[in-house]
């Protein structure tokens, strides 16, 4: 079980959340949301929703609401294949993972951007799992080689043959019954799967106010088997969400607790992780920016609006618009890490993972995050204050005009006490020179290979990799069929 840094930045005072939830009520109860899973809908009909079956909409009365609040699991297991890997969601507790859903990758030899494939998500699973910083994994790709009504099977597919920490999946609308099948026979049947969940979802309602069929459906399936599940809406600011910061994190927030009453009216202490990715819209060019600071000041405010309820929380951070890997990649992805981070959210995801709005992949962008998070988990830990490291006595034998190189304090406590890097360059120039001169991206390049070459998670047992194998097989077979 990792023992995580935790997060201290807030952005709302106690009279602006109490605000943010009253609006969220009025908004629930008088104008609803749309549900189109004919079960869902019943689902809150029965519990006391005021359902339109018309519309589809069911407007969710405050004590509905309050309800599933009080039902949520407090603290989520994220499970590792191995269990040193498991991850404690809860409180301020931090923790870093990839993304997934790019469709196309900055080549990591020839630096040229290309479809991705399925051995770019088995090379990402392996290096995020060789990467000591990065806590959870999801397979930052789509292998766009494969048949595409089949995409998530192969994606998880590659990740779980590649990495021993918690995988993450995005729901692309696939019934979940199949994802959830492949990750049981890893972890050892259905029960085990309950008891070590392995396996998360994200996934997302459709702003504004909406809960599509596929995906409320699969909401529901996670919630019956109690794995985690991160339904996470991601409006778009002057789009699909109010002009205002406060107006489209009171729609986030109706949106995502409007989930998490499905989840629990559908089984009691589901293992709901609350969170929004809500951005803004940039009218002159017509994208959703990753690296904007109104997506950094919503994670943060989301993230302290999960605490106020006790829910896990989840955020992003990590990405940029940038097309390639430079400045602007590492600033935005560096800033947006660090304030997620800040945030105390449990599973910030993207770290390292996306360039380009979202579409184009790039593992040495991940191996440089990994650098990034070190730095931050630095800073997160704070400061240790005893009698030892306040060091009088030692401060008192050095005495004016000496130094500590000497001492034996020193000695103990500078490996401990101080961050030292495996990738950012501290040499004097001339030794940098004589080290062939090499740039941020030239050594993120050759670590990123270097794990790749020599880094081998624990492989799955053979009958289990042949029965994962025939589960992918069958399962694409039918649904290409049209049985599933």
């Amino acid at each position: 079980m990792i023992e995580s840094p935790k997060g201290v930045f807030e952005v709302l005072s106690r009279n602006d959340l109490y605000r943010i939830h009253t609006a969220t009520l009025e908004v629930l109860e008088g104008v609803g949301v749309r549900v189109e899973e004919e079960n869902a809908l019943k689902l809150l009909d029965e519990s006391g929703a005021d359902v339109n079956y018309g519309d589809k909409v069911a407007k969710i009365p405050q004590h509905l609401v309050d309800e599933a609040v009080r039902s949520s699991s407090r603290t989520v297991l994220f499970a590792g294949r191995d269990k040193k890997y498991d991850l404690r969601l809860e409180g301020l507790r931090v923790h870093f993972g990839t993304g997934e859903g790019a469709t196309s990758v900055l080549d990591h030899d020839t630096g040229s951007v290309r479809p991705s494939t399925k051995m770019d998500i088995a090379n990402v699973a392996r290096l995020a799992d060789g990467l000591p910083n990065i806590d959870f994994v999801m397979p930052v790709f789509t292998a766009q080689e494969v048949p595409q009504q089949a995409l998530p099977l192969h994606d998880l597919h590659a990740v779980l043959k590649n990495t021993e920490k918690p995988v993450m999946v995005v729901d692309f609308g696939l019934d979940a019954t199949h994802l959830i099948k492949m990750a049981s026979v890893v972890v050892g049947g259905d029960e085990k799967l309950r008891e070590r969940p392995i396996l998360g979802m994200y996934s997302e309602p459709t702003p504004p106010l909406t809960h599509g069929r596929n995906h409320t459906r699969n909401l529901m399936t996670f919630a019956k088997w109690k794995l985690p599940i991160a339904y996470i809406t991601a409006p778009a600011s002057c789009s699909t969400a109010p002009a205002t910061m406060a107006g489209a994190i009171v729609q986030s927030n109706a949106e995502t607790l409007s989930g998490n009453v499905i989840a629990q009216f559908t089984s009691k202490g589901a293992k709901y992780i609350y969170g929004a990715c809500t951005s803004s819209f940039d009218p002159r060019t017509g994208v959703f920016p990753y690296g904007a600071p109104e997506w950094m000041l919503t994670n943060l405010a989301m993230a302290q609006l999960g605490r106020y309820y006790g829910f896990p929380t989840w955020s992003t951070g990590g990405c940029s618009d940038s097309k390639v890997l430079d400045g602007q990649a590492t600033l935005e992805a560096a800033l947006s890490l660090f304030v997620a981070a800040q945030s105390g959210a449990n599973l910030i995801h993207d770290a390292g993972s996306f360039l380009n709005f979202g579409l184009t992949g790039c593992l040495d962008l991940i191996t440089i995050c990994d650098e990034i998070v070190s730095m931050i988990t630095y800073v997160l830990n704070g400061i240790e204050i005893t009698d030892e490291t306040l060091a009088i006595d030692i401060i008192g034998k050095v005495g004016p005009r000496g130094h500590y190189l000497s001492q034996a304090h020193t000695l103990k406590f500078f490996k401990k006490e101080h961050w030292f890097p495996t990738l950012l360059d501290r040499k004097t120039r001339d030794a940098w020179v004589k080290n062939g001169s090499k740039d941020l991206l030239q050594r993120a390049r050759k670590k990123t290979s270097e794990i790749l070459e020599t880094h081998v998670p624990t492989p799955l047992p053979s009958d289990i990799e042949k029965e994962l194998d025939h589960i992918l097989a069958e399962a694409q077979k039918n649904i290409l069929h049209g049985k599933t």
